[in-house]
């Protein structure tokens, strides 16, 4: 994995991060297809105060905005109220810096050892998340999701199960479509190896299923259940889905924030190794008709989780995989 040796590497990576970082702060910042900051701020006061605009869901997210909250009652205190855009950038940035750090982590744990495909991979994530602004916030439970699942796709990949329950507990603290995080434990081994598929798994899947509906009904029992409108009134999910289909902007924004990458995935799809593969299976068809049926898909930064968790990686994947494979079946004359 070394650009030059492996003291100057891990500073090369920081550098290259860092940047990647701060372009998306930059864009998330400035771009006038996102909420204006005025607004974003009257919204986090508003969630504090128990009184969402969007009640449900956004009422029962609970941790990106106490996290927010804390950081900025601190930086009140050390910049005496100046600058009330601040704490939010330097929130935003610390997600940014961490979804590339465990980004990195990841794809070395599904055996990615082109640092040149890292990288490109990376930066792929790098644009893919910068350009899905539209009609959007800061949304750091978006970015947070992002984290949760990739941290849970790490200790998996790490054999440290037991991870995921707490993990589970944060993630439903934070935002609703966590729920598929359990259930990443035992599907690999389900369209693999059952035989490996022990008791212990099971028990952890469970544990956290618990959590997870513990977290669930206990905010809504402590803020009230509200019925979940969106805009325009809409409330079911047949609306939504008109909506979605019938509003010609969603479809560049998706494919702008996309790309072509989910293609790769399922025209490769036989070929992955089966975490990628079963989490696929597990996730990204859910994940698609939930968020037709109830959000508005226009704002393609929902679709960021299956982006930075499957199809990115997948390509990459693919990609050291055909390599692979051609330079092993390659004659000796071509290969000099």
């Amino acid at each position: 994995m070394n650009f030059v040796n492996p003291r100057l590497d891990k500073w090369i990576w920081f550098f290259f991060f860092l940047l990647m970082s701060l372009y998306i702060l930059y864009e998330h910042a400035t771009s006038c297809l996102a909420i204006d900051h005025a607004t974003q701020f009257t919204r986090h006061k508003n969630i504090i105060a128990g009184n969402s605009e969007f009640y449900n869901p956004w009422q029962y997210r609970i941790l990106s905005p106490y996290i927010l909250e804390s950081l900025i009652q601190l930086f009140n205190k050390v910049l005496s109220g100046k600058y009330e855009i601040l704490p939010y950038l330097f929130f935003k940035f610390i997600q940014n810096m961490l979804i590339f750090y465990i980004s990195f982590y990841y794809y070395k744990l599904l055996n990615i050892k082109n640092p040149i495909l890292i990288f490109t991979g990376l930066m792929l994530l790098c644009y893919t998340i910068s350009n899905s602004v539209f009609q959007s916030d800061f949304s750091f439970n978006t970015y947070f999701d992002i984290i949760f699942y990739l941290l849970a796709a790490c200790v998996i990949l790490n054999g440290k199960f037991y991870w995921i329950i707490p993990i589970t507990f944060f993630a439903a603290l934070n935002r609703e479509t966590s729920g598929f995080i359990p259930f990443m434990v035992v599907v690999p081994f389900l369209f693999a190896n059952k035989e490996l598929l022990t008791k212990e798994k099971w028990i952890i899947t469970a544990a956290s299923l618990a959590v997870f509906a513990i977290v669930f009904v206990s905010i809504r029992l402590y803020f009230g259940f509200q019925e979940a409108e969106g805009i325009h009134g809409m409330r079911s999910p047949f609306a939504y889905l008109k909506f979605n289909l019938t509003f010609f902007r969603m479809y560049p924004q998706l494919f702008g924030t996309l790309g072509l990458i989910p293609f790769i995935t399922v025209f490769g799809f036989r070929r992955l190794p089966t975490p990628l593969k079963s989490w696929c299976l597990l996730i990204v068809p859910f994940w698609l008709v939930i968020h037709m049926v109830k959000s508005t898909a226009m704002e393609s930064r929902l679709f960021l989780v299956p982006q930075a968790l499957i199809f990115i990686p997948a390509m990459l994947w693919l990609i050291e995989d055909f390599y692979k494979r051609y330079s092993l079946t390659a004659d000796p004359v071509r290969k000099e």
